[in-house]
């Protein structure tokens, strides 16, 4: 890294967090040595200042190159960076200084594969081959890669121009001009349900890796993600994975440019919590099936299952009695690992936020306004657009898309606990809520289970408070080895468990540290918004009803409110 003489011998120092990991990374811990000279060749003294940053200790003349090292080679998500004999892989604010005092200053990168690698980035591209970025916050925003099996594919949208690209080379039974057409669908589907591409390039990365890698992080022009080896098998398999790159590429919308007013402008030095992840990210989540569906890329039938699913997460988790949504979204800098911490998830519920706001705009308007208008206004206003939205800007938009106050949807939808009933909007549309007599449990315990070590009984991982589990004295680590004389692994357990009847007690087998115990669990009725339940289609619905549905699930015609 290069320092210009005219900047004089400014600090370096690390970023603490990645944008879109909202969460302490502390990314100066991975630096194995740092080293600087002058522009002369002469070694520089370069001491640590604080966790995170250095100062070098430069001549009267000012500047200098700084060389480190970074360990790279033990990536703890399947999209962290990497690099070993056949990849190497960076989100560039993880492996790149920045100079604090000089964030506006334009950089200019270069990457030296070694003879026979490909390299590919997703900043702009300069005529030497080289890539430049115009500040800080756009190098830190990169991605960058290069391996001797790169795989790239291109297309255009709208006069934007998109890459495909691949770790290593995918097996024939993939076929790329496949994968290519999916990506430009939805690329077309996001265009008209957004209002345009904000972008004149966009790069979709895959870091192909072993079974278990799935996993991404948004970017401004590109996304980098973690894909399994079976997941790029064959084309087959690659469409059931395209809810990861819908979810990252919605990010380039919702929270890269509509942003809320707490991340506006990025803070590399501390932790930047906001109670507005149920937006940024939850939104985010509704939008991306959606989008495939709009896309054609799912049927109705498989954006209802996704529903489906989201909704017995979200009617399981315990969490929803304790947080709301702006709990979640604060607290997402605490250790996930703590158990009762890991159920405070804005994902699910947020995304369950946006269809039940969409789909209740859409009701109390005749159809004439959308969630999707209330996004465009995000990416649009100035002021919003400049500043970065708050609360009072969402409760005002919404309301002035539904013709009537939305302030208590909002009280009792965000900013309570409790778990959302989305009978009254999913009707709207014509859909209902069946019970799923499968999945359904006869009664209410409290207990979430685990795997066990040696698959010998279950792990409590959750003992809800209040529930009947708490009464009967059971707690998170015990290990469950008998219900009501029953034994078995984890998923036999939990077939017990959902078939006991509310009101008779039975007996759980428990070890605890060394010893055996006997507890007395009593089974109550479930609550009716937390019973097992999918989406499907109301037969009874009525012509409204249909074409309301029909609306909400082809989007904005090309062109419409742009």
């Amino acid at each position: 890294m290069q320092v210009p003489e005219e900047y004089g011998c400014p600090d370096l120092a690390f970023s603490v967090w990645t944008p879109g990991g909202y969460t302490l990374h502390r990314h100066a811990a991975d630096v194995l040595d740092l080293h600087a000279t002058s522009p002369a060749g002469n070694t520089l003294h370069a001491t640590k200042t604080g966790l995170d940053g250095w100062r070098v200790e430069c001549g009267p003349e000012g500047g200098y190159t700084v060389r480190l090292r970074v360990h790279a080679l033990a990536p703890r998500t399947p999209y962290s960076d990497h690099v070993d004999d056949r990849l190497l892989f960076a989100n560039t604010v993880v492996v790149l200084p920045y100079l604090p005092d000089h964030q506006d200053a334009p950089a200019i990168l270069r990457i030296d594969p070694p003879a026979g690698w490909h390299a590919t980035c997703s900043l702009a591209r300069r005529d030497d081959g080289t890539w430049t970025a115009p500040d800080w916050d756009a190098l830190a925003d990169a991605v960058l890669a290069a391996a001797p099996g790169l795989t790239t594919r291109s297309f255009t949208v709208d006069g934007t121009a998109f890459t495909v690209a691949f770790s290593e080379r995918p097996p024939s039974d993939l076929d790329l001009d496949a994968v290519v057409d999916a990506h430009r669908k939805l690329a077309e589907a996001a265009s008209r349900t957004f209002g345009g591409l904000p972008f004149d390039r966009y790069l979709f990365f895959y870091k192909v890796g072993p079974k278990g890698s799935h996993g991404g992080l948004e970017h401004s022009f590109s996304t980098a993600m973690g894909i399994s080896r079976s997941s790029v098998a064959t084309t087959a398999a690659f469409r059931e994975a395209l809810g990861l790159p819908a979810h990252e590429f919605v990010h380039a919308w919702n929270v890269k440019r509509a942003r809320p007013h707490a991340l506006r402008p990025y803070d590399y030095a501390h932790a930047q919590p906001t109670r507005l992840l149920w937006v940024a990210e939850g939104w985010t989540s509704y939008y991306g099936p959606l989008l495939l569906e709009r896309a054609g890329l799912r049927t109705p039938a498989q954006l209802y299952a996704t529903l489906s699913s989201r909704l017995r997460y979200h009617r399981n988790n315990p969490g929803n009695r304790f947080w709301s949504l702006l709990d979640y979204s604060r607290d997402s800098w605490l250790d996930s690992s703590i158990p009762f911490l890991s159920f405070r998830s804005y994902y699910v519920k947020g995304s369950l936020s946006g269809l039940d706001l969409d789909l209740r705009i859409r009701a109390a308007s005749g159809g004439r306004h959308t969630l999707d208008e209330l996004m465009r206004t995000l990416l649009t206003d100035p002021r919003l657009v400049r500043d970065g939205y708050t609360m009072a800007d969402l409760r005002s938009l919404a309301s002035r898309l539904a013709g009537h106050t939305m302030d208590p949807w909002f009280e009792r939808v965000v900013e309570r606990p409790g778990y959302i009933d989305l009978s009254q909007s999913l009707a709207a549309v014509g859909l209902r809520l069946v019970p799923d007599a499968a999945r359904a449990a006869a009664s209410f315990t409290g207990i979430a289970l685990t795997d066990a070590e040696d698959d010998r009984g279950a792990r409590v991982r959750w003992v809800e408070p209040g529930s009947p589990a708490e009464a009967a004295g059971l707690g998170e680590g015990d290990l469950l080895l008998a219900v009501d004389g029953h034994t078995g692994d984890h998923a036999a357990l939990e077939e017990v468990l959902k078939r006991l009847k509310p009101g008779r007690k039975v007996t759980l087998g428990v070890v605890r540290g060394d010893r055996f115990l006997e507890l007395g669990l009593e089974p109550v009725p479930v609550d009716p918004l937390r019973r097992a339940v999918r989406v499907e289609e109301d037969p009874a619905a009525g012509p409204d009803q249909v074409a309301a549905r029909e609306a909400w699930l082809q989007g904005p015609d090309e062109g419409e409110n742009r």
